[in-house]
């Protein structure tokens, strides 16, 4: 078995996220497709390191990234930093040759997704960008059924991500709500949500957005006391269309009161329609029309936790899924690929692809025009 000596950069929610990841891996894949090695957690400063080496189980800590990037020991690099810190790290591991993990969005802006992409011809390493909700049985059945042409030709589909964390405006807030980090409902939320749909009925020819920011001063949670300006979206409305005719909505917010974790679609084609919602992850509910009249009606069909194997013998296939567990599956498909030296998905490429529809989507809600969603690099 290959041995991966891991390099953990950034230690707040994901990166706890990624090392739990590794950690329980053994147990959801036996023998798990490579050996992790927790070698080295790099945060911004030396106690939040040293928590970090012990609550995950690291060899060593340092607040030096570059540190990591250098270290001819490390094998695989997790960019688990705010938005606009992954680029340099992004290029330096990419010179370095070292096979990468990083959070969405790949990078902070479309100037910056343009000198990734510039940097794409000469990496030989395997990357992939964590979109889990490809992973679960739920979208991975969507995924088949699709392909195998249960839908036939696509529509029209809607599809949402919300949140409610932001409906009270004098909650304090992060990064995630400035434009110099990168911030914004679209470009968080955004990411998972358009990547589904650009997998499930794109690819997509031209878009349109609306937002809305729904508190322009919050109290700031890195500064206590202190009061920024908000500059980025809480919430957006998307359309795409593609040249056929085919379109789609794509809602995302911060401030839609009442919901948790919700992400959800439905997709309707001339023979048949899915449909999805997270907080109900062990179902995915399907419509025959070409069944006769009569019998027509909404199945709910129990993917739980159905993974094609190596997955699925832990838990039980009948056991309930988890948002951990798609987490588990997104690694193991990058590692997987390392193992085998094969191509990665979601990759670097279709990372800057999904760049591009965020920021040309950002654009639009700006400028209040049509834009086009096309990009190859």
């Amino acid at each position: 078995m290959k041995t991966l000596n891991i390099g953990m950069i950034g230690f707040g929610f994901m990166g706890r996220t990624h090392t739990y990841a590794h950690r329980t891996m053994p147990f959801y894949f036996d023998p798990p497709p490579v050996r992790s090695v927790l070698k080295v957690v790099c945060t911004s400063n030396q106690t939040t390191a040293r928590a970090a080496q012990t609550v995950g189980g690291f060899e060593r800590w340092t607040t030096d990234p570059h540190a990591v990037i250098a270290d001819p020991d490390i094998d695989l690099i997790h960019i688990c930093t705010p938005n606009h810190q992954h680029l340099p790290v992004l290029l330096a591991a990419m010179r370095a040759q070292k096979h990468i993990y990083v959070e969405k969005p790949v990078v902070a802006s479309a100037q910056e997704a343009l000198q990734l992409a510039a940097a794409l011809p000469d990496y030989r390493g395997r990357a992939q960008v964590v979109l889990q909700y490809r992973f679960l049985p739920a979208t991975i059945k969507a995924q088949e059924l699709i392909a195998r042409g249960f839908c036939g030709p696509i529509m029209h589909f809607r599809a949402a991500y919300l949140h409610s964390g932001s409906v009270d405006p004098a909650k304090a807030v992060n990064w995630k709500s400035t434009a110099a980090a990168g911030g914004g409902v679209i470009r968080d939320l955004g990411p998972h949500i358009l990547d589904l749909m650009m997998k499930l009925a794109g690819p997509f020819d031209r878009g349109c957005c609306v937002s809305r920011i729904w508190s322009p001063r919050r109290p700031s949670l890195e500064r206590p006391g202190t009061m920024i300006d908000i500059d980025v979206e809480d919430a957006a409305l998307m359309v795409l269309r593609r040249d056929d005719g085919t379109f789609g909505t794509v809602e995302v917010s911060k401030i839609a009161t009442g919901t948790e974790d919700e992400l959800r679609f439905e997709i309707h084609g001339r023979h048949g329609a899915l449909r999805f919602n997270l907080m109900q992850p062990n179902y995915l509910e399907m419509f025959d029309g070409r069944l006769r009249d009569g019998d027509h009606g909404w199945q709910q069909v129990a993917t739980v936790g159905r993974f094609a194997p190596p997955g699925g013998r832990f838990p039980s296939p009948k056991n309930t899924v988890g948002w951990l567990r798609a987490h588990v599956q997104c690694l193991y498909s990058l590692l997987k690929c390392i193992a085998d030296d094969s191509p990665a998905s979601p990759s670097l490429a279709e990372g800057i692809a999904l760049q591009h529809v965020i920021e040309a989507m950002i654009e639009s809600a700006r400028s209040g025009q049509w834009v086009d969603l096309r990009f190859q690099i």
